[in-house]
């Protein structure tokens, strides 16, 4: 369905049917980060850790810190995302959490423009691996890789990706899907980009999706050619990041606009 639309903590969540303190706190956690919580996200993910590690849950302690680095790649804080991800015990991982872990590292460097370390990310997991994880993680991966590959100039694979990703998802996340497209089209300097940010922003506002809709009007203010439509985009980007307490997402935005 429309809900479902980008980030790790509503694509692989571990903990709708929490049965701890841990799952409890950061199924709370998930669902801050979802309304554009992210200092409560933030706190509760932290306590979310800290019991986990008292549970001694090493598989609950992974997935908490692989939901925790992506919320700071949401907010670019990169090192610190990826010194929680190595914190991550990877030979304990079952395959979903293996895939999630795959997929935060490959949203890190998508935010590095390290497109090859994207990619090389995606060969390392095979077909039948792939085959086995829930479908709108696969789906995510796939958005992603699709993306990297346009930061590539590499159209063929881009559309490839972009296709397998759709049969992946299968409908149930066209917000995702658009900004993907998106992405990929104004990487590659294609005219549908506009259109398709629109979709997408439609789609997530929607969804009560509000780091999403930031996300894809700072995106698509760096698409737009008009220098006072680009700015309206940015300004409206900045202040919806500043109202959700991201300084980093807000001073980029705001640099873009020359405010």
């Amino acid at each position: 369905m429309i809900r479902r639309i980008l980030f790790l903590t509503c694509v692989v969540s571990a903990f709708a049917f929490a049965s701890s303190e841990s799952k409890d706190l950061a199924f709370r956690a998930d669902k801050a980060v979802q309304a554009g919580k992210f200092a409560k996200a933030n706190g509760l993910y932290e306590r979310a850790l800290l019991s986990s590690r008292k549970e001694s849950d090493i598989l609950s302690e992974s997935r908490i810190l692989i939901s925790m680095a992506t919320l700071r790649t949401q907010s670019l804080d990169l090192k610190f995302a990826s010194d929680l991800l190595l914190q991550v015990r990877k030979a304990d991982l079952d395959t979903n959490t293996l895939a999630a872990y795959y997929f935060a590292w490959m949203e890190v460097y998508l935010e590095k423009k390290n497109f090859d370390k994207v990619i090389e990310l995606k060969y390392s997991m095979s077909e039948k691996f792939l085959e086995r994880i829930p479908d709108a993680l696969r789906g995510s991966i796939l958005c992603t890789a699709a993306i990297a590959f346009a930061g590539k100039g590499d159209s063929k694979n881009a559309k490839k990706y972009l296709k397998d990703a759709d049969d992946a998802l299968d409908g149930d996340a066209p917000g995702k899907l658009s900004f993907a497209e998106a992405r990929v089209a104004s990487l590659l300097k294609r005219n549908s980009a506009d259109s398709l940010y629109q979709v997408a922003l439609q789609n997530s506002i929607e969804a009560n999706r509000p780091f999403m809709s930031a996300t894809i009007l700072y995106y698509r203010g760096q698409n737009e050619k008009d220098p006072a439509t680009a700015k309206d985009y940015f300004v409206r980007s900045a202040n919806a990041f500043e109202l959700m307490g991201l300084s980093r997402n807000q001073k980029r935005a705001s640099q873009a606009a020359g405010r």
